[in-house]
């Protein structure tokens, strides 16, 4: 009886998902985003939550933020036809007032973000919650030179 169950509970998974889009690494949104910004801890359980809300959004070809979940902030993005998909996105939400505010809100110290490509259109998003940003690497300083290195001065 539990073969017959768990055969029935493969069977309609299999079923279901045909309907969703294949989702993709990361890509290189997080480290594009933090080389545009600043550094944020990556954080597994926001990047399941991308990877959800890229599906949805990709599902339904739409730009929706009706399914963002509670506690969170979220910037979503389409687009096709660029050889740059990532740093295409990363640009727009720089020019765009709403996104770039949520990105540059140093608040939000916790980052997760997704691409899904479906029918060669890319669909991203990137969901943030407030935390404590990791500490700023330390500035390198360039070498000193020692003074029998300089040219004489006349």
């Amino acid at each position: 009886m539990f073969r017959v169950i768990l055969t029935f509970a493969v069977l309609a998974v299999a079923i279901a998902m045909p309907h969703a889009p294949p989702v993709v690494a990361d890509t290189g949104l997080t480290g594009t985003i933090a080389g545009a910004y600043f550094l944020r801890y990556e954080d597994a359980d926001l990047h399941a939550i991308a990877h959800q809300r890229a599906g949805e959004i990709a599902e339904c070809e739409c730009l929706s933020h009706d399914g963002m979940r509670s506690g969170t902030a979220e910037v979503l993005a389409y687009n096709e036809g660029f050889p740059d998909p990532v740093g295409q996105v990363v640009s727009r939400w720089q020019a765009s007032p709403g996104h770039n505010g949520i990105l540059s809100n140093r608040d939000y110290g916790r980052i997760g973000c997704a691409e899904v490509v479906a029918d060669g259109v890319h669909w991203f998003a990137c969901v943030l919650t407030f935390g404590t940003l990791p500490p700023a690497p330390a500035p390198t300083q360039p070498p000193t030179l020692p003074d029998t290195a300089l040219p004489p001065e006349g």
